[in-house]
């Protein structure tokens, strides 16, 4: 190892973890050299279990390497902190930690007093993510998140809501329990007094009431997600009827299970621009039936389905959506059958289609050989190009909005 230069000691440390890298420190005072070097310049830092242990083991092992990355840091993750370790920190400076994210162990006694160490030691930070048992209590001090990420912290109090949301200018909120037996009361509508919110993740249970309509009326607010278990249909009929013309996209993951007061709700939603089912079921007369309804619907997505309608009831739905632009059939498997008795009433369609339409088929199982032949039109193209779509969970639904309407 003596004979390895620097420039490959700093490759090599960057693909170890921390706790390889501590390791690699105590070595020798040549190779400890190197590694205080690649510190210096370190952007991103994850303190694991490991390495939290090792550093509670070995009384000098933080003020051996804590100051050599501490001013460079700029991600910083820590897995499993306890309150001591916050203390411990206190003894450094972090002046570019800009996204933290960070995940305590379960403390009553000390859940607001992490937090306000946590301001203090990070003061700069613009993305958080945060799993403790804090209420709330001491958000507010971090002037400049843009983003917050409240994940399983079951102990917030909607008391600390008013402060926290009013102090705050953020652009991302996800306040999630993922269907836990947690529910907040009514003070959960105190995050509209956030008015520079643009996006929120939550479960489907807090959005009832007010929340909901209170939401949609903030000035820059484009995109709702839910997990559901069982409040979709009653949200999106609500939606349907606070604010049917700002809905610009919808996506279903897991979350459909062909509901007719849902495909009531889609059908006022007359700007929708973009549709998306992914592992879900819709009977082929409820989809046809919203398509003839959407008049400005561009984007079609039929992934993963259960029962996918046949070729010739796919083509009438494009005949139906004159501003169809695409339509993706990806990882729903399909057999050859399904493109062949097709072509001849799918030329009938696009007689009277005045722009081209996109037809994805990646992870579908056909033969591009022999898919593109059959199926040549001046009117279709036909891609095997996946489209990536942000699949956060099972069991979401989806909203995006137009806040100009």
């Amino acid at each position: 190892m003596e004979r390895l230069n620097e420039d490959l000691w700093i490759y090599i440390l960057n693909y170890l973890p921390m706790q390889d890298q501590l390791s690699v420190a105590s070595v020798n005072a040549n190779i400890q050299s190197y590694v205080r070097y690649f510190w210096r310049h370190l952007k991103n830092v994850h303190l694991t279990v490991e390495v939290l242990e090792d550093f509670r083991s070995k009384k000098s092992l933080m003020s051996d390497s804590v100051p050599y990355w501490a001013g460079s840091v700029q991600n910083l993750k820590i897995t499993r902190g306890r309150m001591q370790m916050l203390r411990n920190l206190h003894a450094f400076s972090f002046p570019h930690v800009q996204k933290l994210d960070c995940e305590m162990e379960y403390n009553l006694d000390y859940g607001d007093e992490e937090t306000m160490l946590l301001t203090v030691l990070f003061p700069n930070l613009t993305h958080l993510t945060l799993n403790s048992s804090t209420t709330g209590y001491h958000l507010w001090r971090w002037k400049q998140l843009k983003e917050l990420n409240l994940v399983w912290c079951e102990y917030l109090d909607t008391f600390t809501f008013e402060e926290v949301f009013k102090n705050l200018k953020l652009k991302k909120l996800k306040l999630l329990y993922y269907g836990y037996n947690v529910t907040l009361d009514s003070g959960v509508t105190d995050i509209t007094y956030c008015t520079t919110l643009e996006e929120l993740v939550i479960d489907d249970h807090h959005l009832l009431g007010e929340f909901l309509p209170r939401l949609v009326r903030l000035p820059n607010f484009r995109r709702l997600a839910f997990y559901t278990r069982d409040y979709y249909e009653g949200l999106l009929h609500n939606l349907a009827k606070v604010a049917p013309l700002k809905v610009r996209s919808l996506l279903f993951n897991d979350a459909f299970w062909s509901s007719e007061r849902v495909t009531d709700a889609m059908g006022k939603m007359s700007n929708l621009r973009r549709l998306v089912f992914q592992d879900d079921d819709i009977e082929s007369q409820l989809l046809h039936t919203v398509c003839h309804k959407l008049k400005h619907l561009e984007e079609l997505h039929l992934l993963k389905m259960r029962d996918l309608p046949t070729p010739n009831q796919l083509w009438d739905m494009v005949g139906a959506c004159p501003s169809l632009k695409i339509l993706n059939l990806s990882s729903t498997k399909l057999c050859q059958q399904f493109i062949e008795p097709s072509t001849s009433y799918m030329t009938r369609v696009f007689v009277n289609r005045s722009s081209p339409l996109t037809l994805h088929l990646s992870a579908t199982g056909l033969d591009p050989k022999r898919v593109l032949p059959a199926m040549q039109h001046t009117n279709l193209i036909i891609s095997f190009e996946p489209i990536k779509l942000d699949i956060w969970s099972t069991r979401f639904v989806e909203v995006g909005f137009d806040p100009n309407l």
